[in-house]
Formats: C-alpha cells, structure tokens, sequence
C-alpha cells in the first residue's frame, strides 16, 4: 500500500466542511500565541506581578467556562455556523485590547470577554462535526480535529517566540488576525447545520438538561476527573521536576513528548478507536492518565517523568477522539449544541479547580497528589465500566428517537 492510500484509508470519507474547519483549526491554532505567552507578557511588559498575571488567566479560564454554557444553547437556538462565525469575528478586538490595555482592571475584563466570546465556537464547532458527519465517522473525526489542534499548537511557540522577539503587539495582531480569517472559512464553506426553529416546542435549559439526563450528569463528572488529573501537566508537574532537581529545560523536553506522541498517533488511532465501545474507550483513558500521572510518585529522574508524559498522553489521545462523539450520540438532534457545551464547561470547570487543589495537595502532602491522581484514575476508570450498559442503552434509545423523528 503506497503512502497516499494509507493517509487516504486515515482521512477520506469525510465531508468537505469537515476539512474547512480542520484547516481553519490548523492555521488558528499555528497562530494562537496570546496565551502561552500571555504570562510572561503581563509581568514583563505590564509590570504585574506573578499573583495578578495568575488572576488574569484565571478571567481567561472563568470566560471560558461560561462560554461553552452560552455557546451551546445558542448553537442551538440560532445555528452552529452563525455562533461559529459570530464568535471568530467578534472577538479580535478584545485580543486587541488586551494586549493594548494600559491598566490591571482594563486587562481583566478583556481577557474574561474576550474568553467569554471566543470559545463560544468550540460547542458550536463539536455539534457542527456530529451534524455533518455520520455517527460510525465521529470518532475519527474528532480524533482528526485533536490532532489538528495539536499540529499547530506544536510549532505556535516558535513561532511565537520570533515574533514576541520583534514586538507583542505584532503577536497580538496576528493571532486576531487568524481568528478572523477563520470565521472567513466557516462563513464561506461551511453551511448551517443547526436548522434554527426545526424543532417545535421549549427548549429546557442547562440545568433542565442535567436534571432529566442523569447521564449526562454523570459523563460530566467522570470527565471532570480526567481534567482534574490532565491539568496537573502545566501547574504541579514542573514544580514536582523542580523539586527533584531538575530544572525547566528538562521539564520542557519532557512535557514536549506530549505534543509528539499525539503528532505519531493521532492520525491512526481515530480509525482504530472508532469500531470500540466508548465508555470501555474512555475508561481506559482514564485508567492511562491516572497510571501516568501515578508514576510521578516514583519519579526522580526525566526517564521515568518522560514515561509518565507517554502513558498519559495516550489517555489523552484516547478520550479526545470519544468523548465529543458520545456527548452528541446522547443528545437529541436539536440539543447537540448544548451537550456538547456541558461536556466543555466541564473541562473548563476542571481547568479552574485543578491549579489551586493540585498545588494545595503537592504542598500539603508531596507525592500524595500523584497517588491521588492514581485513585482519581481508577475511580474514573470504574465509573465508565460502571456506566457501559445504561450509557450503551441511552445511546441506542436516541438513536432510534432521532430516527423516528426524521
């Protein structure tokens, strides 16, 4: 088999809206250079201090989590295309504004209304996938857009950092460039999916949703345990490295495998997941990042860090590809948007939790953070086997509800 027939065997079938929005995600996110570098913008260009430069990603993280609530509801009620559109054109200039605001409460509001409109695409983005794309193609799908947004998040700060050498106000003005042209390719090639005003009747709320669903409730807290243990690769684990002597160029060489390992195997794993029962699927990942983070109980060295770094990289490879596609097979057609905005809140709410309890815990009880993560793990791990049948049952039921509906 020559090398196109295999790259075709991994990547065709799939709708050519479908690649529009992979190619946008690609140059976005080769062009996403504001928050890796914001940090170390804020402190040293607008003389915060470490503590404000902390608050300040945290309005970005709080933005965030509210975002995926709003932008999934309004995929909803008013299309994917349109909030995809709305959000990438709208919030440019308040990328602008932050990298131009002279003052500590200018910078924070437009660090959390830029969060608070930017990510309302990524709900809108994921129901936009499940209704292009059939349920057997989901899991490669979305396996492909992860892969995307690590392609070019992996060369974004080298990038980053020439031009950051030059000026940050070029940074900021490329990043929201890229933003824009991004709207251009949904706006121009990729039509509207949601059918706004299709579906006759109320459309419950966030916490009407949850209260009906308890799967869903209970899928969000098991993915809450994942980004709980998943967000300690860039608060604890280099403080953890530090600890043992080793300083930031070996932590970030070892944190680098997580972008190639995703680069080696995200390509292939999304066809070989795809025929797998999801919940089996994601109690594995969660298994892998509970075994990879536990390592760091018994890590002193980069080697067996590195190891740890690979091991949960596949967990995280793992649940990317599946957990978007469960969310929507568990939606009902006209509720996607709003699916798959809970499943993003959820990690957005672990984004917020993580850094504060991981450093209490690190601080309070050293390795007893990677051993927790270790049971936090299993208990994940447990759960979804837990939940095979009744999340398999739920599945089939809306299934066979949207198919007499349609």
């Amino acid at each position: 088999m020559t090398s196109r027939h295999l790259l075709s065997t991994f990547t065709g079938g799939l709708p050519r809206p479908f690649w529009v929005m992979w190619w946008g995600t690609v140059v976005n996110r080769l062009c996403g250079f504001v928050v890796p570098f914001l940090t170390l913008f804020l402190t040293a260009r607008r003389d915060l201090t470490p503590v404000q430069a902390a608050v300040v990603v945290s309005a970005l993280g709080l933005g965030s989590f509210l975002s995926q609530l709003i932008g999934g509801a309004l995929a909803d009620r008013v299309g994917r295309r349109r909030v995809m559109v709305l959000a990438l054109t709208l919030s440019p200039p308040f990328l602008i504004v932050l990298g131009l605001a002279p003052t500590y409460p200018l910078i924070l509001v437009a660090a959390f209304v830029f969060a608070l409109i930017s990510d309302m695409y990524r709900p809108a983005s994921s129901a936009a996938i499940a209704d292009l794309v059939p349920p057997a193609e989901r899991t490669r799908a979305y396996g492909l857009m992860h892969w995307a947004v690590n392609l070019g998040f992996a060369f974004a700060p080298i990038l980053a950092g020439l031009i950051a050498a030059r000026s940050y106000t070029l940074l900021f003005a490329v990043d929201a460039l890229t933003l824009l042209l991004y709207g251009v390719f949904i706006l121009l090639g990729v039509p509207e999916t949601g059918r706004p005003g299709g579906h006759r009747g109320p459309r419950p709320g966030t916490l009407a949703v949850l209260g009906r669903e308890p799967m869903l409730l209970a899928f969000s807290a098991l993915t809450l345990l994942f980004a709980l243990i998943m967000r300690q690769a860039y608060v604890t684990l280099p403080l953890a490295m530090r600890a043992d002597g080793l300083g930031e160029d070996t932590y970030g060489a070892v944190i680098a495998l997580n972008g190639l390992v995703i680069a080696a195997v995200g390509l292939f794993s999304a066809r070989v997941l795809a025929p797998l029962v999801a919940p089996r699927v994601l109690s594995a990942a969660l298994l892998l990042a509970g075994l990879g983070f536990g390592l760091g109980a018994l890590a002193d060295t980069p080697a067996v860090y590195a190891l740890g770094v690979v091991v949960w990289t596949l967990g995280e490879v793992a649940q990317a590809a599946v957990a978007p596609g469960l969310a929507a097979a568990l939606a009902p057609a006209h509720l996607r948007g709003l699916y798959a905005g809970v499943l993003g809140a959820t990690r957005g709410l672990g984004a917020l939790i993580a850094p504060a309890l991981g450093g209490w815990v690190l601080e309070q009880y050293g390795n007893g953070l990677w051993w927790g993560c270790l049971g936090l793990g299993l208990l994940g791990s447990l759960g979804f086997l837990l939940l095979n049948g009744p999340l398999q049952r739920r599945v089939h039921q809306g299934a066979s509800a949207d198919s007499t509906h349609a």
